[in-house]
Parts: C-alpha cells; structure tokens; sequence
C-alpha cells in the first residue's frame, strides 16, 4: 500500500535504532575507560540527545496525536495505547535528564563556572559525572529498544485489521505533515 503509515513508523524505528547504536557504543567506551573517555564520547551523546528532543519527539508526536487517537476511536482508550503513551513520557523524561546531565558535564568542562563554587559542587552532587550518563544512557536504551518491541510485535499488527485502507492513507497524510 502507498502511504503506509506502519512502515512509515517502522521505517523511523530503524533510523532512530541507528543513532541509538552509535549512544551504546560511547556507553561501553566510558564503562571501559571511565571520565578519561568524555572527551571523545560527549559529541556521539549530544547528536543523540538532539535527536532525541527532534526526531524523537516528531516520531512519538506522529502516534500520540496521530495513530493512537485512530486507533482509540475504534478500542477505546487504555490498554495498549496507555502503555505507549506512558511509555513514551517515561522515555522523554529521561531524554531530558541525559541532555541535563550533558549539559553539566559540558559545564564542569569549562571555565564558566566561577572557581571552587557552589556550582562545581553541586553539579557533582547532582549527577554531571560519567556514571550519571552511563546509567541514564543505559535507561533510554533498555526502554527505547522495549518500547519499540512492544510497537512492532504488538501495536503495528492490530492496526490494519482496525483501521480502513483510506483511514490509513489519512493517517500517513497527516503523519508527513508533522514530518515536516
């Protein structure tokens, strides 16, 4: 079918999958050499927090407020949609506390913070070393990898015997718009 807004969403699994690939290897280069290792894995985390907040959020927007609301017309709401939809909070706020702890990390590392401070101090008191990003990275892509499971062996099967062919070409319509 033209338009098919389950390929669409399966397609944008894999792309996301690969950016999420380049995160676990950065995440075993810490766990292998520790804060020694931030230099060269900070870029890989901050491309991967900046897609999270972009291309993510475009992806999780494309089913809360596209696919989900079709496919509760015709099951109500709750079950398998309540699910993705926690879920998908669940993983941006995570997202949010990655791009926190980069930012910190970004911070100690250079000389904007006033010497000595109650910042500096704070900021390790408060998750901007290493551990903090190997755990929450670790987090996102137990849940992200869980998530996108549960879409495709769950979700993405019930959806043609749901929803029309021309709801569906609808629903690609308007997920391309957000696309854009």
């Amino acid at each position: 079918m033209m338009g098919d807004p389950i390929q669409h969403l399966r397609e944008e699994h894999v792309v996301l999958l690969a950016q999420f690939a380049a995160l676990e290897t950065a995440v075993a280069r810490l766990q292998a050499e520790g804060s020694a290792a931030l230099p060269q894995v900070l870029p890989i985390c901050q491309a991967v927090g900046q897609m999270m907040a972009s291309q993510l959020d475009r992806h999780r927007r494309k089913e809360d407020d596209v696919l989900f609301p079709a496919v509760e017309a015709v099951i109500g709401a709750g079950g398998v949609t309540a699910v993705m939809r926690d879920e998908h909070k669940d993983i941006h706020a995570y997202g949010k506390t990655f791009r926190q702890t980069l930012h910190e990390l970004h911070e100690v590392e250079h000389p904007r913070i006033e010497a000595g401070g109650e910042r500096l101090r704070h900021l390790s008191a408060h998750g901007g070393d290493a551990a903090s990003l190997i755990a929450t990275a670790n987090d996102i892509l137990y849940l992200v990898k869980i998530h996108f499971e549960k879409e495709e062996q769950v979700l993405f099967p019930m959806i043609p015997q749901l929803l029309s062919g021309q709801r569906l070409a609808s629903l690609y319509a308007d997920m391309l718009a957000i696309s854009r």
